[in-house]
Formats: C-alpha cells, structure tokens, sequence
C-alpha cells in the first residue's frame, strides 16, 4: 500500500510538473504567435501605405497627363469659353449653347482656309450639309458585300465614289492638321447629331439615325469598313469604333437593326483597345459606357433591335 502511495505521488509530481512546462511553452508559443502577428500587420500596415501612396501618385499622373492631353487654349480657340465639348457628370445639353459651338467649329475651319484650298466657296458648313446629303443617299453595302467581287470592290471605295478624292483629301487634312480637338470634335459633333429631340430649333444637316446606323454597320461589320479604319491611326480607329457601338446601341433601342448586328463582340475588343490607350483625355468615360453597355447585353435577349 505504501509503495502504491508512493508511485501516485510520483505521478502527480510528474503529471503537475508536464501541465506547468506545457502551460508554459504555450504561453510561450501564444506569446510568439502575438509577437509574429504583430510583425506581420506592421508590415502589412506599411505595403498598404506604400501602395496607398503609389496610388495617389498614379491619379495625380493621370490628372497631369489629362492637363497636358487637354489643349485648352485650343478648345476656347475653337469653341470659346466652357465648351460642351467635354464629358460632365448630369450634365443636362444646354441647345443654345450647342449651336452656338457647332458654328464655331465651322467658322474656324474656314478662317484656317480649308475651304479656299479646296474652292470650297460657300463655307464648310455648306460642304458639310452638301457631304451629309450625298452620304445619306447612297450607303454602303452593309449584308451583302461579300456576295460578289463588284460589290466589295464599291464599298472598298465607297467615300471616293461618293465624295471625290478632293474631298476626302480635305477631310484627312483636316483629321491631320487638327489632331489636337479630334475627340472633342467627335464629342461635341455626336452630342449634336443626338440632340434633335431636345433641341427642336437647332440648326439641322447633320445624318439621320437610320443613316447612322448604316455607317456604324460598316465600320463595324464589313471588311471594307473595318479594313478603312484600321488604316487610319489609333486614337482615331478606336474613337471611330467607340461612336459606332453608341450609335448601334441607339438603334437597337430605336429597333432599327435591320442588319441584325450584334453588339456584344464589339463590346469586348473595344474595352480592350480603349484600356490600351494612352493619349484619349476621356478614356475613363469611355470605359464606363462600355461596361454599362456590358451589362445592358449580357443577355442574348437583350441584343434586339431589329425592326
């Protein structure tokens, strides 16, 4: 009996002596594991710091480089003072003010001489109204390009056939010497051409949306058509892209797709070419129009359109 009194003792002393080392090292543990955590959110604390700071300098970059892209002083040169050719969020079209803009645009051109270099006499505001009409009259091939090599061969030529090559030529001299007010140009001119149910009594020659959707059809769905922007620069292929897959949205919500096209691949490149971008002063703009319209016709029953 006594040797058994022994032996539990002998347990007890070793079994209190193993819970206190164990107590003990998970103190330890416990208290190394706090330390290790501390360390970490330390040094987590500091990477968002850093990365916090990285970002800030990133959208002041990013404001810097829109400061320089924007050529202000040409835009009052050629608009005057608070165009409207600029995107502003809830912006509500002030019509007067558009039409003054639009006068102005033409007016610039002519005291640049555009016009006289190319005997356009009576100002190219009339040559613009008289190339709308010709346009609006014979449009290209949009479902049956492909059906035979003549008409390919016609939509391959199509602005030639219609508007001569001296006019062209002057349209691309102009796209080339103007570089500068090129996206603020085809801002303010698209908010125009869109304008008409607003701004009843503005002045009129610019194409209807019928005709709209035909030339955004060809640029974005024959082979003339996206053959003819793809030789034209970046910046110009991609604003070009981006006004055909507004007006073809307009369309559908006119039901007026009779082409049946289908916006949704046109979707994703675009955002993908637009991201690429590194000298278009609304880029953001143009890439939350798209994801909005990513959303509108993630569905195959939201692509209708068709009249």
């Amino acid at each position: 009996m006594e040797k058994f009194v022994k032996i539990m003792v002998v347990v007890i002393v070793i079994g209190g002596t193993a819970y206190v080392g164990y107590d003990q090292l998970k103190n330890w543990r416990k208290q190394g594991i706090d330390d290790a955590l501390r360390t970490e959110q330390g040094e987590n604390k500091k990477r968002t710091d850093e990365l916090e700071a990285k970002v800030a300098t990133l959208n002041e970059e990013l404001e810097q480089q829109n400061d320089a892209l924007e050529p202000k002083e040409k835009l009052v040169e050629v608009f005057g003072e608070d165009s409207m050719a600029a995107f502003s969020e809830g912006k509500t079209i002030d019509c007067e003010k558009l039409e003054q803009e639009i006068i102005s645009f033409f007016n610039y051109l002519d005291n640049k001489g555009y016009g006289k270099s190319y005997e356009v006499e009576e100002g190219m505001y009339k040559l613009f109204q008289l190339t709308v009409t010709q346009l609006s009259e014979k449009t290209p091939v949009i479902s049956d390009e492909m059906k035979d090599l003549t008409s390919l061969m016609h939509n391959m030529a199509h602005f030639c056939r219609t508007l001569g090559k001296k006019r062209v030529g002057l349209f691309k001299d102009i796209v080339k010497n103007e570089s500068e007010i090129l996206e603020s140009s085809m801002l303010l001119f698209f908010t125009w051409v869109t304008s008409g149910d607003r701004c009843i009594k503005m002045i009129r020659g610019y194409p209807s949306l019928e005709v709209m959707y035909e030339y955004a059809g060809f640029f974005l769905n024959t082979l003339s058509g996206r053959s003819y922007i793809l030789r034209r620069d970046s910046k110009l292929r991609a604003l070009t892209t981006y006004y055909s897959v507004l007006t073809l949205d307009r369309a559908n919500e006119a039901t007026l797709n009779r082409h049946g096209i289908d916006i949704r691949p046109h979707l994703d490149l675009l955002f993908y070419e637009i991201s690429n971008q590194r000298d278009l002063i609304h880029k953001k703009h143009y890439l939350a129009d798209l994801a909005r319209l990513k959303e509108k016709y993630q569905t195959p029953t939201a692509q209708s359109g068709v009249k």
